[in-house]
């Protein structure tokens, strides 16, 4: 009910700072939405001619509250989590009161439905079942004490009916957008045939990198790479082999890289891995393991790549100095002939990699 919904599928959780802070927004919103149509709803009722009217003094006390509650929810900009998780189940009490004090009762129950539809689409499965469990006990509770005996049966079985199948349609709905959503991003920064980042997505990534070292004095290497005559082995064994012997590769870095290391595909046969917390020798040592990986590969057509290694200490914290002279590095290799690893050694003369050398 109150509780802190799932992460996965609860956007106040979202992982993407910026978007929790416009989910929340969106909540405190809808909070003040909803209490202050039940206001507005309540004010409209007293406003129309009722021939009974013992309920009027109460019913102008709960839509003076709601009103209250809604200036404070469009005030409150920095309202703590706790508090909006609250939105649903102070709804729920709000329409067990209306309910308690409206005579007739009528359709007043079936305002249950506007808490539990801001549940539905801003809360996980698990806050929506219990939402919907202490709406569903609050209305039988108020059934119970203050509905004819004659229709407090049909009247709860008819607003779970309603409540429970809306909330269910938009939680349904809101899930699948989610995922539509999270498949656009991914398509978005995702190369599809090798599943590495894709160029726009690796800059982003190697500029935070390159931040957090600034920040931290911490190592920083890049390594670029590239598969060679890779237009020979599209020209002698087809398109179909081309894209075979790129996701090969890509396996190939997946296998030999940490969880925190940043692989992408930046141009056609061309890869590029930023890898945090190493220096030039450690990046050196990845580059030859990786070389010697492809070699063992029983990989037809065999594979050889050329590579280039910089780091922050060559490039300082410049994400295009970085990417340059890795790129650099990595033509002194094809230029020495393949497969050739070269590294960056600022302004001093290419160096050939020790064991990647011929």
């Amino acid at each position: 009910m109150g509780s802190r919904p799932d992460h996965v599928t609860d956007p106040l959780s979202s992982g993407d700072l910026d978007g929790g802070l416009r989910a929340r927004a969106r909540l405190r919103q809808a909070g003040a939405l909803l209490f202050g149509a039940g206001a507005a709803t309540l004010a409209g009722v007293l406003l129309t001619p009722d021939p009974d009217v013992s309920d009027h003094a109460a019913l102008g006390a709960c839509a003076a509250v709601f009103a209250v509650a809604a200036l404070v929810f469009v005030l409150w900009r920095g309202m703590p989590e706790p508090l909006l998780l609250g939105i649903c189940p102070l709804g729920i009490v709000a329409v067990t009161a209306t309910v308690a004090v409206a005579e007739p009762i009528a359709l007043t129950p079936v305002f249950y439905l506007w808490p539990m539809l801001i549940a539905a689409y801003f809360l996980s499965p698990r806050a929506v079942a219990a939402n919907f469990a202490f709406a569903m006990a609050a209305c039988g509770t108020a059934l119970a004490l203050w509905a004819d005996p004659v229709l407090r049966l049909a009247t709860f079985v008819a607003v779970a009916a309603i409540v429970g199948v809306v909330a269910a349609v938009v939680a349904t709905l809101r899930a699948q957008i989610a995922r539509l959503i999270r498949r656009l991003g991914e398509q978005a920064t995702i190369d599809s045939l090798t599943g590495a980042l894709n160029r726009a997505a690796f800059e982003q990534r190697l500029e935070a990198e390159l931040a957090r070292c600034e920040r931290s004095e911490s190592h920083c290497a890049l390594v670029v790479f590239d598969i060679d005559h890779f237009k020979r082995i599209n020209d002698s064994y087809g398109h179909a082999a081309g894209d075979h012997a790129l996701r090969s590769l890509a396996r190939a870095v997946e296998d030999g890289k940490r969880r925190s290391d940043v692989f992408a595909r930046v141009g056609g046969e061309e890869f590029a891995i930023v890898l945090p917390d190493t220096d030039l020798h450690g990046a050196t040592a990845f580059a030859e393991s990786l070389r010697e990986r492809l070699a063992g590969a029983q990989a037809k057509p065999a594979l050889t790549v050329s590579l280039g290694v910089s780091d922050l200490s060559t490039s300082g914290p410049s994400m295009r100095r970085m990417l340059q002279q890795a790129d650099d590095a990595l033509y002194a290799a094809k230029r020495a002939g393949q497969p050739r690893g070269v590294r960056s050694a600022g302004l001093t003369p290419h160096a050939p990699l020790g064991g990647l050398a011929p």
